[in-house]
């Protein structure tokens, strides 16, 4: 596990595996089957015991938008799952392809930290119906979200210093922090402007380890669902009050996403 100043944890299970926890993502309850069409599971196929290891989303059929210690932390027989509801249990409706191509921001320094974006394309592309769909990216100029987001995952419910995952998708309404506070609050932290704070400041909602890579999502004008944020990193433990998660603002990487889904 990776730490900053001993407080602070990257939140995907490759490498926050003795990470104390708490409450799964804290304050969520269950996702109904196929909810959020455009989740994806990165596992471990050779990893049976904890085969989930962070979260994903699905932008078209060939590419998928996750957090760069995510894709740092692929095994040589990881898979790409889209359709996933059940980890322990799959159903008829799951996806699974592997890694034809992944891209890490070249500013990310795979420590706890900002840019810690990445995409992968996949080998196959995913076959589209309503269990298996993209969500949108926003697009304009860059700028901090208001108001509530919703994240997805199956981040670990433990609340010892022991992870345990849960078996089924996991759902959580966050309060998006102000600007101001997501900024200046955290001292001595590695902050930056690319950065959104989420979270119920008392610690009843929070993302936890195992949620890294998960889109923080916004409706549209139009109701169609569009990621503004990549689950990055909080404090340990998970829902410490005073302390939200740190997610990616993808309206700072719409270039860059642009850029390596185009090359060659």
């Amino acid at each position: 596990m990776k730490f900053f100043l001993c407080t602070v944890f990257l939140l995907g299970s490759a490498l926050a595996v003795s990470a104390a926890s708490f409450n799964k993502i804290v304050g969520g309850e269950k996702a109904k089957p196929h909810e959020f069409p455009y989740m994806i599971s990165l596992q471990w196929n050779d990893n049976p015991l904890n085969k989930h290891f962070c979260g994903g989303a699905l932008i078209n059929d060939r590419w998928v938008l996750t957090a760069g210690h995510c894709v740092a932390a692929f095994s040589p027989d990881t898979a790409i799952v889209a359709g996933a509801h059940s980890i322990k249990h799959p159903d008829e409706f799951e996806q699974r392809r592997i890694p034809k191509r992944t891209f890490i921001h070249e500013k990310y320094n795979g420590e706890v930290g900002p840019h810690d974006i990445a995409l992968i394309e996949v080998t196959e592309p995913f076959e589209m119906n309503e269990k298996v769909s993209n969500l949108h990216l926003p697009t304009g100029e860059a700028y901090y979200p208001t108001g509530h987001a919703t994240i997805s995952g199956w981040g670990s419910i433990s609340n010892t210093s022991k992870p345990s995952y849960p078996d089924k998708l996991l759902k959580a309404n966050l309060p998006i922090l102000p600007s101001e506070k997501c900024f200046n609050d955290y001292i001595d932290t590695p902050m930056d402007k690319t950065n959104i704070c989420a979270g119920e400041p008392n610690g009843s909602k929070a993302v936890c380890s195992g949620d890294s890579g998960s889109p923080l999502v916004q409706n549209n004008a139009h109701g169609e669902v569009q990621v503004h944020g990549v689950t990055s990193w909080t404090w340990l433990p998970c829902g410490e009050p005073g302390k939200t998660g740190v997610f990616v603002n993808v309206m700072h990487y719409l270039d860059w996403i642009s850029e390596k889904m185009n090359s060659q």
